[in-house]
């Protein structure tokens, strides 16, 4: 399953920011990037990790906050290159790229300050074990972002929501039906909450559980 996941990023690697430009939908995504780092509170010396970072979209943004070291990881090897790229143009310094599975993170436990996640947890085949992993990871007074789609809760978002799973499903191998939120809120505290296009989009902040 990896193999594939690797593969499939792999070839669209240089077509996958078409949507952050595309008219409407790009300008909208932009936002949500942006409002889920402020949400972060990154603070002067953390060490930020961006999960399944692909192509490095949000790395230019991060950096903005003076992050002691930003770390970008993915399983697919021409992402990576695409994030190079990117970091390279504009000058991003303060950076590590890795390529592994971020089902099996390759850090300590309780050593890194923030995480964030973009649109990840719901293409991630076993999505529970990248929240376990995310969590592990996170320093006790640490925090993580998640960015991504859910059910919505408003009728018309429904009906587009309806119609956009089998599509999501069929041509991007993502999965919009995934109760993402549910599994956070049983792993972790939720502390905040930001819903766009009436919650098929949502943004929260968590921080881990206390025992």
């Amino acid at each position: 399953m990896r193999d594939k996941v690797e593969k499939r990023y792999d070839r669209f690697s240089r077509f996958y920011d078409f949507l952050d430009t595309f008219p409407g939908l790009g300008g909208a995504e932009k936002r949500w990037r942006r409002h889920a780092i402020d949400m972060l509170g990154i603070r002067k010396g953390d060490r930020v990790v961006d999960i399944a970072t692909g192509s490095g979209l949000i790395i230019p943004w991060i950096a903005e906050k003076e992050p002691a070291e930003i770390i970008g990881i993915d399983i697919s090897r021409n992402m990576l290159g695409e994030a190079k790229k990117r970091a390279k143009k504009l000058g991003v310094g303060n950076l590590t790229l890795i390529r592994g599975d971020v089902e099996r993170l390759p850090f300590r436990d309780e050593s890194i300050e923030r995480v964030i996640s973009t649109f990840s947890l719901t293409t991630i085949p076993d999505y529970e074990r990248a929240i376990d992993e995310m969590l592990r990871i996170m320093k006790p007074e640490g925090a993580g972002v998640i960015l991504d789609t859910g059910r919505p809760d408003k009728l018309w978002s429904r009906i587009l929501h309806a119609f956009l799973v089998p599509v999501a499903k069929l041509f991007g191998r993502t999965h919009f039906d995934r109760d993402v939120c549910l599994s956070l809120s049983k792993k972790a505290r939720i502390i905040e909450r930001t819903e766009f296009y009436g919650g098929m989009v949502y943004c929260i902040l968590i921080v881990k559980r206390i025992s």
